[in-house]
């Protein structure tokens, strides 16, 4: 798709970047801008084919001496640069547990646990809240009813949804039914939901960073929780019906055990 100076607009989804990041530029950033935008307070710098093709190393070998490929002209490795910016230590520990993997297994074998880091890399949703108990059982149950209508009010006040997973911001370019993202449930202080947006973000980073470490999520099968984003109030203007969540395809009931 061609640059879009005015795509925080587009719908709920994209909107969570508007003020956090300048992309009013007319065309698309070149990496001069992105490392000057994005990553001027980060340990790594976002370098090009060319330079990523002299390195003569995997993805995650390189993001481990501090350079992240990324593509000119592409959303998809944009988005990844804006989530680097915003969520710079739990970047940085999935690119460890990356290595630690391959130092372990070799490249040549691309394990299951690398495979939920990289599912969560991409597609990872965190929900802020104030009290994970019942959230994360309505989550587990595929309660739909109960989060999206009974406690709809609680949504974007102490129920705060954050994209983590570059890939979801790319798939809001053209939403679809079926757009899921992979839901880790973090508690947070009270004070947290009244700071403003761009104070959340690192608080949230530093907390999702120690929980993906101190539980080990990616050392267990099926870690994530499933959370249809269409279904978000306020990020897709068809779920104001609640004839939405009649649909058993995308908000699927929970699978016998």
């Amino acid at each position: 798709m061609d640059w879009d100076p005015h795509v925080t607009g587009r719908n709920g989804v994209l909107a969570q970047l508007a003020g956090l990041v300048d992309i009013t530029t007319a065309q698309w950033p070149t990496l001069i801008e992105l490392n000057r935008q994005l990553a001027a307070d980060l340990p790594v710098e976002f370098i090009d084919d060319d330079r990523f093709a002299e390195l003569n190393c995997y993805y995650e070998q390189a993001v481990a001496q501090g350079m992240v490929p990324t593509r000119a002209n592409n959303w998809h490795d944009f988005f990844g640069a804006v989530i680097w910016a915003l969520f710079p230590r739990t970047k940085g520990l999935l690119n460890r547990l990356h290595m630690e993997d391959i130092a372990a297994n070799g490249l040549g074998k691309r394990t299951p646990r690398r495979d939920r880091i990289t599912h969560f890399d991409e597609c990872g949703l965190v929900l802020a809240v104030p009290d994970k108990t019942e959230t994360e059982h309505w989550l587990r149950e595929h309660d739909w009813q109960r989060l999206f209508i009974t406690e709809r009010k609680r949504w974007n006040r102490d129920w705060q949804p954050f994209i983590f997973g570059h890939a979801l911001y790319e798939q809001a370019l053209a939403p679809f039914i079926g757009m899921t993202g992979k839901c880790v449930v973090l508690e947070m202080p009270a004070a947290f939901f009244e700071l403003p947006i761009a104070a959340r973000y690192p608080l949230l980073d530093a907390r999702l960073a120690d929980h993906l470490a101190q539980y080990a999520l990616f050392d267990r099968p099926r870690p994530l929780l499933p959370l249809p984003l269409l279904g978000i109030p306020g990020w897709w203007p068809a779920n104001e019906n609640p004839d939405f969540y009649q649909n058993r395809d995308y908000f699927r009931p929970r699978r016998n055990r």
